[in-house]
């Protein structure tokens, strides 16, 4: 089964795998990506109920959005999941992907069938955010931080030989609009100022993150696993942020053991 094309009406952009079962899993992309970091995803879930959407000021979804906070994000998961007219679903949340899956199921868990959160903070250090405003400052001053992403994700080893995935990750950052990227930055750079009550989220939930990450680390994800009763931590062997891609097999595989 092949992932169809949509727009709904608020201008959100996404591909859909026509299947009826039920719940459908969306999948929430980091910041300054789109959809199509989910490649080895949509490849291994083709034969399940997926949805893959670009958030606002993304890939083909709305932009020119100048400020930006997590209940626009939230409510933008809202309208898509109302307008394609599915009850529940499971969620699949990447990076700030995570943080907003968070947020929508605060205010909407009787939404939320099961939880994934991959790479998400909690409770930076003040060292840890430094590191990520000195970085948002240099992107504002219109130095492009990419090949220093690039090289925070993924393993030398693993890009040296797969240079094709440093290729696509280089040409996705490169051709984002750089003012809608800042002002969607600007909201994962300031999360920690968010508060989230994890009280409703009774669903299973699965956290995980790289086991070799500096951003979103191993001791963040288990922070939020001690806030979520119903919740299980799986460490990625080997990964970086980019977890989804390098370990990709691991990754799917536990997903698919999670989610069905």
């Amino acid at each position: 089964m092949s992932l169809q094309e949509f727009k709904d009406s608020h201008g959100s952009y996404y591909q859909l795998n026509n299947i009826k079962d039920k719940p459908i899993t969306i999948f929430i992309h980091g910041v300054g990506l789109d959809n199509t970091m989910w490649y080895p995803q949509k490849n291994f879930f083709s034969s399940k109920p997926v949805l893959f959407y670009d958030l606002i000021n993304h890939g083909q979804s709305t932009g020119g959005y100048k400020k930006l906070n997590f209940e626009i994000f939230s409510n933008q998961l809202l309208n898509l999941i109302n307008e394609i007219k599915t009850d529940k679903i499971n969620i699949v949340g990447f990076s700030i992907g995570a943080l907003i899956a968070q947020h929508f199921t605060e205010k909407f868990y009787q939404r939320v069938n099961k939880l994934v959160l991959i790479a998400s903070v909690f409770k930076r250090s003040k060292e840890q955010i430094k590191i990520i405003q000195d970085r948002y400052s240099t992107a504002l001053s219109g130095t492009s931080i990419t090949v220093d992403s690039i090289k925070r994700w993924f393993s030398d080893d693993f890009l040296k030989n797969n240079p094709e995935v440093y290729k696509f990750f280089y040409n996705l950052l490169e051709k984002k609009n750089n003012e809608d990227f800042l002002s969607a930055y600007k909201v994962f750079v300031e999360s920690d100022q968010y508060n989230i009550s994890y009280l409703n989220f009774k669903m299973p939930t699965l956290i995980m993150t790289g086991e070799n990450e500096v951003g979103s680390t191993p001791l963040m994800s288990e922070g939020v696993s001690k806030e979520i009763n119903n919740s299980e931590l799986y460490i990625i062997k080997n990964a970086k942020h980019g977890a989804t891609i390098e370990q990709a097999e691991a990754v799917n595989q536990k997903l698919n053991n999670f989610l069905y």
